[in-house]
């Protein structure tokens, strides 16, 4: 070969290969946040990062017979068959795919491959995974060698793993689901450096991309809240769980013991004393440990993500209030310019018996529009696959006029109020232009609504209104 076709060649070689750099980055958002609690995106071949109000999916039920954690092949097929046919979901949980199945989704990634590589990890200590509260021990383990080499390369080896298992599909992060709750059906709290390593080496593979961070399920109360009790009097947690604590006459469940330890900030136990049912509580008292439980983990765990959730469908769904309360008190625990994108019950789990699933939708409506009233920029939806998907199709029209309405809900904010049951915003395009979102909390009272230059004097039970002033 000679020095000019060798000087060619070189060059198309450096041509193929920047053509393919740029062409893989230029399938990837790149994300930040503004001051004023929003996710702002910058879309593949955009040069603008606009607001992104996140409309997202976990389990797409009636669509997708096989779970994604077991058959993702099949279940990538089902769910693109059905997000081919609506345009009102922007994002959707997946484990990874590739460029033949695209559905022009931001994927969010990493929810099942982070638990199992935590998992195997832990495996391999000696003396820690033995009976029904080897939990305990091995969330102690990992606390205390959160900076082992052997951690940092088995998480390293994930994220490079997962993203180019990705390949083209845009994507953002959502490493451990329930964080504070030791992920879903777990005994135990990952702690806060878990998900904050975590966090750090994402963001040493992908710089500019969004970390969202699913607190947990329930706000009465978890096995975090008991340590901090718990090292009020003590210097550190001890080798085996201490029972004791719990006090002498405590019921403990035999197959699952660590459940003796959930309580709220102030030691109300989450569960009545040796069972799996929750305490009873009236509103005032689930209101406050809603807003301090809620507050105390946000504060811990804010180093674990860059957006915040909470799921707690139970509570939430009889007493929709408990939404706008879930918003305040991350705001309160992190700051008031955190983005927050809570999840919703997509498809009844949660839904009582005895209403039909029209009337259930109109609780998850007033629901989601109290989290935005309250500073929520964005909205997920968990549904049960094992039941029809009644419920899920119903709330789709909610979802459409929703979207209709997202012209309103990215404008500023400029006043707010929440009053018992009463909750609304006010939001300005300019100085000529401004609109009302509205919303009762109430299911059984009508409530005045009295603000000048609005005909509208009341709101009915569950009613939201939305408005130009």
């Amino acid at each position: 070969m000679n020095n000019h076709n060798l000087i060619y060649t070189t060059l198309a070689l450096l041509v193929a290969f920047c053509f393919h750099t740029s062409g893989s980055f230029s399938q990837q958002s790149a994300w930040k946040l503004n001051q004023d609690g929003w996710v702002l995106r910058k879309a593949p071949g955009s040069t603008k990062y606009k607001k992104f109000f996140a409309i997202g999916l976990w389990n797409m039920p009636g669509y997708t017979i096989n779970s994604m954690e077991e058959d993702p092949v099949t279940y990538r097929k089902k769910a693109k068959l059905y997000l081919d046919k609506t345009p009102l979901y922007n994002m959707v949980y997946m484990t990874p795919g590739n460029k033949k199945d695209l559905h022009k989704r931001v994927e969010i990634t990493g929810s099942i491959k982070f638990p199992e590589t935590l998992k195997k990890y832990l495996d391999k200590i000696q003396g820690i995974n033995q009976g029904v509260d080897s939990d305990y021990a091995r969330r102690q383990y990992i606390k205390s060698h959160i900076n082992d080499k052997e951690f940092e390369n088995a998480l390293d080896s994930t994220i490079s793993h997962l993203i180019t298992l990705n390949g083209p599909v845009d994507h953002i992060w959502a490493p451990i689901d329930e964080i504070v709750n030791g992920g879903a059906g777990s005994g135990w709290c990952w702690h806060s450096v878990v998900g904050k390593k975590i966090n750090e080496r994402i963001k040493n593979h992908e710089k500019n991309t969004l970390v969202y961070t699913d607190l947990a399920g329930g706000a009465r109360g978890n096995c975090y809240l008991f340590e901090q009790s718990y090292l009020q009097n003590h210097g550190s947690m001890p080798a085996a769980p201490p029972y004791e604590a719990l006090g002498k006459d405590a019921k403990i469940i035999k197959e699952r013991p660590l459940l003796g330890f959930s309580q709220a900030y102030d030691g109300k136990p989450v569960y009545d004393n040796g069972t799996v049912n929750y305490t009873e509580y009236d509103l005032e008292t689930l209101k406050k440990l809603f807003f301090e439980n809620i507050r105390l983990c946000a504060k811990e765990y804010q180093g674990c993500g860059d957006v915040f959730g909470m799921n707690t469908f139970i509570d939430v769904n009889t007493y929709p209030v408990l939404s706008g309360i879930t918003v305040d008190a991350i705001k309160a625990g992190i700051g008031p310019n955190i983005p927050v994108w809570l999840f919703f019950d997509g498809n009844g789990y949660a839904k009582p018996s005895d209403i039909s699933a029209e009337e259930f939708v109109q609780i998850l409506k007033c629901q989601i529009y109290t989290s935005i009233i309250h500073g929520a920029t964005g909205i997920l939806f968990w549904n049960d696959r094992s039941i029809s998907p009644e419920v899920f199709n119903a709330l789709e029209p909610v979802i459409k006029e929703l979207t209709d309405n997202l012209n309103i809900v990215y404008l500023k904010t400029v006043e707010n109020k929440f009053e018992n049951d009463l909750h609304y915003v006010i939001k300005k395009k300019d100085k000529n232009h401004k609109f009302i979102i509205a919303s009762n909390t109430s299911k059984t009272e009508t409530i005045e609504l009295n603000i000048p230059n609005i005909n509208k004097k009341y709101l009915k039970p569950l009613e939201v209104f939305i408005s130009p002033l």
